[in-house]
């Protein structure tokens, strides 16, 4: 009867135990809301799709490309990694660095314009603002 009990108590406290992790784990989850959506003003959108779109996407050919910016992925990611992407896009897009020269080479409508940049880094910086509460 004793040894009984004993197993009782050790079960009921692994039962607690375990229930204690599944909702801690879930808190801690939770605790960094995920973005549930891009906003993405239309003459963004439209830059996107014309100049890179075609390599940032789930079904890109380009391995590398997508893993750095996978345009189908933002809107799943936690806003601190967002805004981490949003980041990397002002900084490359104004650095010159993307579209990249070996892509522009080969199809040079894919060049950004001096205002197809200033849109883009205007666009990522602000969102960063909006994100961030600023």
């Amino acid at each position: 009867m004793k040894k009984q009990g004993v197993i009782f108590i050790a079960i009921l406290f692994m039962s607690v135990t375990l229930l204690s992790f599944k909702y801690t784990r879930k808190f801690v989850n939770d605790a960094t809301p995920q973005h549930k959506g891009l906003n993405i003003p239309e003459n963004v959108k439209v830059i996107i799709d014309n100049k890179c779109y075609d390599c940032h996407n789930n079904k890109s050919k380009s391995k590398k490309a997508k893993t750095k910016l996978n345009f189908d992925k933002l809107p799943s990611l936690k806003t601190h990694k967002l805004i981490g992407k949003l980041d990397n896009i002002s900084e490359v897009v104004t650095e010159g660095d993307m579209p990249p020269e070996k892509a522009v080479k080969k199809y040079p409508q894919l060049k950004l314009t001096k205002k197809e940049v200033t849109t883009l880094k205007n666009w990522a910086d602000n969102y960063i603002k909006e994100l961030s509460g600023e």
